[in-house]
């Protein structure tokens, strides 16, 4: 069954690419407790709203699903739902497991609609300019930065400021950069394709170099945001892409999407060089280059030389071990926390924070697991993460025949290691809300 948008599933879904760039500014701030702050940004009214639409839409949807199919898809939803029920924390399951219907709801919704070819281009067109001028409002948060401007107006996050580094490093309107690093990943790939296929259809220098100036634009600016996660993930789906467009075009023109992606990160190595110049600090042009390596190769590449101890000094000289650290200790005394509780149905959706906080002392109840796999194991036991398994398989076997695959297969790899370095979903709807955009991108062949 494939039906019609509506009005305003129209006007959402066309508005869906502007509004997931700012998860986190503007911020509405509605209060806090001991284990959350309540927040709500632009996604999540969107969601809200889209979200109910799509409510009404369900009992249609799978009715043509069948009985078999829609019990399966619906386990995973259903069991985090029941989840609440002995939830270490029973407020935030109740508002996490909204959070995952809604999220449920809006995504088969737009698995189930028929898009126009026209429309889509149009989403598109908005999507990728969307991303230009985030990427703009990130180069200018650096520049403010480094000449003085207080985090209130450059809305930089504290550990994002030149202080810390010797040059600053953008969160655009996402709360961290890694959040806006991994909204910039889908877009730079979709450049690189676009790219691609201009390269294949021999279209005009004017054209080519337009297409070429984008790509770099948009791989500096996910570079001098600064999160290994996505730049590393980014990395991995490039090839896979190239591989892909190797395997089916037999063409050596996939080696040319190497040089737009060595020129951006080449770019915002430059970028923090001058930022580090131009900072109050006493790093130089080279030092920051130097320190940019040093950090995003985790220490493995050290070119450094002896900083100067005369004028301020930023907090770290490189590689900052402290942040991998937290990560995998995070990981650790979630997994410790899984153990010491019921492993098959984990401590309820929305309980992580309270449950490792209960089982050591080093955190405290507000903290998350910084990985969303290791987070349903937790939250949602082993029986959460069959449900998830079924769910996932019965979503493969509905897109084997995927046409377009090219673009929708290295964004999910992505995604899927990106999952490894947060948790939750507030700061990253766009990696479920775009997702079953771009899969029919792929579908209406407009990037093949």
């Amino acid at each position: 069954m494939k039906k019609s948008l509506s009005k305003a599933e129209s006007l959402l879904i066309y508005l869906l690419p502007i509004v997931v760039f700012f998860s986190y500014y503007p911020v509405i701030r509605l209060g806090a407790n001991d284990s959350m702050n309540f927040e709500l940004s632009l996604p999540l009214i969107w969601l809200a709203i889209f979200g109910c639409i799509s409510m009404f839409k369900m009992p249609a949807i799978l009715t043509h699903y069948g009985v078999r199919k829609s019990v399966l898809i619906l386990l995973f939803p259903v069991f985090a739902v029941l989840s609440i029920f002995w939830s270490a924390n029973p407020l935030r399951g109740v508002l996490t497991a909204g959070i995952l219907w809604l999220i449920f709801m809006s995504v088969v919704n737009i698995i189930n609609i028929k898009f126009e070819k026209d429309y889509l281009k149009r989403v598109l067109s908005v999507y990728m300019a969307m991303s230009v001028l985030v990427s703009i409002i990130c180069i200018v948060q650096c520049f403010a930065d480094v000449l003085g401007a207080n985090t209130e107006l450059s809305l930089l996050c504290p550990g994002c400021v030149y202080t810390v580094l010797g040059f600053p490093h953008p969160n655009g309107l996402a709360i961290e950069p890694q959040f806006m690093g991994n909204l910039l990943i889908a877009p730079a790939l979709i450049s690189l394709l676009v790219l691609y296929n201009a390269i294949k259809d021999e279209v005009s220098k004017r054209t080519l170099f337009g297409y070429v100036g984008l790509s770099i634009f948009l791989i500096m600016t996910l570079y001098i945001c600064f999160s290994r996660g996505a730049l590393y993930a980014f990395g991995l789906a490039g090839a896979v892409m190239g591989v892909v467009l190797l395997v089916r075009d037999k063409s050596k023109h996939a080696f040319w999407l190497l040089v737009p992606a060595i020129l951006g990160c080449g770019c915002g190595l430059l970028l923090q060089g001058l930022w580090a110049e131009m900072s109050p600090t006493s790093e130089n042009f080279a030092q920051g280059i130097q320190r940019s390596i040093h950090q995003i190769t985790l220490g493995k590449v050290d070119l450094r030389e002896q900083v100067s101890t005369e004028g301020e000094q930023s907090t770290f000289s490189g590689y900052i071990e402290e942040s991998t650290n937290v990560r995998l200790n995070l990981n650790e005394i979630a997994f410790g926390t899984w153990s010491a509780n019921n492993k098959y149905l984990g401590v309820g959706i929305g309980g992580a924070g309270v449950a490792m906080s209960s089982y050591s002392e080093e955190i405290g109840s507000k903290e998350i697991v910084q990985n969303e796999y290791v987070n349903i194991l937790l939250e949602l036991g082993v029986v959460g993460i069959i449900f998830l398994i079924i769910l996932i398989v019965i979503i493969c076997k509905n897109i084997y025949k995927l046409k377009g695959g090219v673009l929708l297969v290295p964004i999910i790899v992505a995604y899927v290691i990106t999952l490894c370095f947060f948790s939750g979903f507030p700061n990253v709807l766009h990696i479920y809300l775009m997702t079953p955009i771009l899969y029919w991108v792929g579908q209406k062949r407009l990037l093949c």
